[in-house]
């Protein structure tokens, strides 16, 4: 997986992310969710760091970032069938 395809995959996991952020805040189902809206705040920081080192060619701390994201359970190395419509 090159560089594109990663940030284009992260494009679409920060949206996502960012959905789901939102029903968390709206829904408040849970009396408590600050953890959930702690972790999705995580991702989005961990995903504009990570683009902020590859606008810059900082590819080793992009990396490092790339494995921070992974750690917290966002998966974006692993190979995914493709999406039939």
């Amino acid at each position: 997986m090159d560089v594109f395809e990663i940030l284009a995959e992260l494009d679409r996991r920060e949206e996502q992310i960012k959905i789901k952020l939102k029903k968390i805040i709206e829904a408040n189902l849970n009396p408590s969710p600050g953890e959930r809206i702690q972790k999705a705040k995580l991702l989005l920081k961990l995903i504009h760091e990570f683009k902020e080192h590859v606008d810059a060619d900082e590819f080793i701390l992009a990396g490092m970032k790339l494995r921070d994201l992974e750690f917290e359970g966002l998966m974006i190395l692993e190979k995914k069938p493709p999406i039939l419509k």
